[in-house]
C-alpha cells in the first residue's frame, strides 16, 4: 500500500508545474495608465482613473466662477457613466487572464464493494486536456485585442463627454451674456416706450408708434425669460455631466470675451482628414475589434480537434474475505483421510503473505481521450467566425467613412463660424456703433429726438447679442473639430490674423 501512495505522490507531482503556471491575478492598472496617457495627449487634461476615490465636490472660485478647466476635470473624474465604463476595462482584462489559464485536471474515483464482503475495489484516474497548448495563443490574441478595444473605446467616450461639457459650457457663457444684454435692451425699450407715450400725448406721434415699441418690449421680455430658463437647464446639464447634480446653481461661468478676433485655421481639409484617421480612437478601437475577430477565426480553425486528454489511471482490485475455519470439522476430515487421529493442515503467516504477493493487487497506466472529427469538423463555427471577421471589416471601413464625413463637416462649420465672427467683429458691430454715435450727434444738434438714440442703442445691443451667439458657435465648432480629430488642433494649424 505504501508503494501505491508513492505512485500517487509522483502523479500529483507531474501536474504541479501546470498548477503553478496557471496562477494569475487580474490587474488592469496598466490599461488605466494607458488610457490616462492617451487622454492627456488628446485633450491636455490630466486625471488619474487608476486611483479614483469618492466623487469630488464642486468648488467655485472667486466670485462664484467655475472655470472651463474645473468643468473638464470634474467631468472626467466624477461622471458616473465614465466610472462605470472603467469596470468594462477590468472585465476585459479578466477575460484576458482567463484566456491564458490552463484548464483544470480531472480526478475521477470509483469504488466497488464485493458481494460476499472483503476489500473494496478502487478505480481512479487523473487526466488533463492538452488542447490548451494550441488554443491558448489565439485565445489570448483575441482577448488582448478586446482589451485594447475597450481601452480605446473608453478613452474615446471620455473625449466625447468632454466635448459635450465644453459645448454646454460655451452655451452657458452665451446665455449669461445674452441675459445681461437683454436686460440692457429692456431698460432702453422701457425708456423708448415712455418717450413715445409722452410724444403721443403731446400729439407728436401716433398710437401705432407706441404700440410697435410696446410690442418690441414684450418680445424682449419673452426672450429674456427664455434665456434665463435655458441658462438654468444648461447649468443642470453641466452639473450632471460633472457628477454633482445635487450641487447648488449659484455659480456662474467665466465671462465670454467678445472683443477678440478669431484665429483662422492654417491647415487644409485633407491634412485634417489624414490626421483624424490616424488619431481617432474609435477607428483604432474598431481595428482592434477586427483583430479580435481574425484571432477568433484562427482559433476556430484549430478547434477541428477540440480536445486531447492525457492522464494516468489505476485500479486496486477487490479481495474476498477468507471464510472462518471449523477446527473440529477439519480435524475429523483429516483423521478420516489418514485413518488415524490427525491435526488439520494450518498455513503459516509467511506462506499466506507469499501467496498474497503473487496476486495482482494494483494496476497503473496511461490514458488518452481524443474526439474523432468524423461528423463534426467545426465547419459551422469556422464559417461563422469568418463571416464575423468580414462583417467587422466592413464596419471598420464604415467608421472610417464616418470619420471623414465628420471632419469635413466640422471643418466647414469652423470656417463658416470664423467668417461670421469676422463679419460681426470687423463690420456689423462697428457699423452699429457708428450709427449710435451719429444718432447721438443728431440728437445733440436737435435734428433727431432721443427716441432715435434709444432705438440705435437697442439695435446695437441686439447686434452684440447676435455677435455673442456666433462667438458661441465658433467655440462649439472648434470643440467639435477637436472631437473629430480626437485631440487638440496642432499649434501650426492656428495662425495669427493678418495685420490690417
Amino acid at each position: 500500500m505504501n508503494r501505491n501512495l508513492l505512485k500517487l505522490y509522483w502523479l500529483g507531482t507531474l501536474f504541479l508545474p501546470f498548477a503553478l503556471i496557471s496562477c494569475a491575478a487580474v490587474n488592469h492598472g496598466p490599461e488605466l495608465q494607458s488610457a490616462v496617457r492617451t487622454m492627456e495627449q488628446a485633450t491636455g487634461v490630466s486625471t488619474s482613473w487608476a486611483a479614483l476615490g469618492e466623487p469630488q465636490p464642486l468648488e467655485p472660485g472667486e466670485g462664484g466662477v467655475v472655470t472651463l478647466d474645473s468643468v473638464a476635470a470634474l467631468t472626467l473624474s466624477n461622471n458616473r457613466a465614465l466610472r462605470a465604463d472603467l469596470e468594462v476595462i477590468g472585465q476585459a482584462k479578466a477575460d484576458l487572464v482567463q484566456a491564458g489559464l490552463l484548464s483544470n485536471p480531472v480526478l475521477s474515483l470509483m469504488g466497488g464493494l464485493p458481494e460476499a464482503g472483503g476489500r473494496a475495489s478502487v478505480a481512479f484516474g487523473l487526466s488533463k486536456d492538452f488542447s490548451d497548448l494550441w488554443l491558448i495563443p489565439s485565445r489570448k490574441r483575441a482577448a488582448q485585442a478586446i482589451v485594447q478595444q475597450r481601452v480605446l473605446s473608453f478613452t474615446d467616450t471620455a473625449i466625447v463627454l468632454l466635448t459635450e461639457s465644453k459645448t454646454n459650457y460655451y452655451s452657458l457663457q452665451y446665455q449669461s451674456v445674452a441675459a445681461d444684454l437683454q436686460e440692457q435692451n429692456l431698460r432702453i425699450l422701457q425708456e423708448s416706450m415712455e418717450i413715445a407715450q409722452a410724444r403721443f400725448r403731446a400729439g407728436d406721434t401716433t398710437q401705432l408708434d407706441v404700440n410697435l415699441i410696446r410690442a418690441r418690449y414684450v418680445e424682449a421680455q419673452l426672450e429674456l425669460l427664455q434665456v434665463r430658463s435655458d441658462y438654468r437647464v444648461t447649468q443642470r446639464t453641466l452639473l450632471r455631466l460633472m457628477g454633482v447634480s445635487t450641487a447648488p446653481d449659484s455659480w456662474r461661468p467665466e465671462p465670454s470675451k467678445l472683443d477678440e478676433a478669431p484665429e483662422p485655421l492654417g491647415v487644409d481639409e485633407p491634412a485634417l482628414v489624414e490626421a483624424a484617421l490616424l488619431q481617432r480612437l474609435d477607428v483604432q478601437a474598431s481595428r482592434w475589434e477586427l483583430e479580435s475577430a481574425v484571432a477568433e477565426f484562427e482559433q476556430q480553425r484549430r478547434r477541428v480537434i477540440p480536445s486531447l486528454t492525457l492522464g494516468l489511471s489505476g485500479e486496486r482490485f477487490e479481495r474476498r474475505a477468507m471464510p472462518d475455519r471449523d477446527i473440529p470439522a477439519d480435524t475429523a476430515r483429516a483423521s478420516l483421510a489418514s485413518g488415524k487421529l490427525t491435526a488439520p493442515e494450518i498455513q503459516s503467516v509467511a506462506e499466506r503473505r507469499k501467496e498474497r504477493r503473487r496476486e495482482i493487487d494494483f494496476i497503473l497506466g496511461p490514458s488518452i481521450e481524443v474526439p474523432l472529427p468524423i461528423f463534426d469538423q467545426n465547419q459551422a463555427q469556422i464559417a461563422k467566425a469568418q463571416f464575423r471577421a468580414r462583417e467587422l471589416q466592413q464596419r471598420y471601413e464604415e467608421v472610417e467613412q464616418r470619420v471623414v464625413e465628420g471632419v469635413r463637416s466640422a471643418f466647414t462649420q469652423r470656417r463658416l463660424a470664423e467668417e461670421r465672427v469676422r463679419l460681426y467683429h470687423d463690420t456689423l458691430v462697428p457699423l452699429q456703433e457708428a450709427n449710435l454715435a451719429l444718432s447721438q450727434t443728431a440728437y445733440q444738434s436737435g435734428r433727431e429726438s432721443i427716441l432715435t438714440v434709444l432705438l440705435a442703442q437697442e439695435s446695437l445691443i441686439r447686434t452684440r447679442l447676435a455677435y455673442a451667439a456666433v462667438e458661441r458657435d465658433l467655440a462649439i465648432s472648434a470643440a467639435n473639430l477637436e472631437r473629430q480629430l480626437a485631440g487638440r488642433l496642432p499649434e501650426p494649424a492656428l495662425t495669427p490674423p493678418p495685420a490690417p
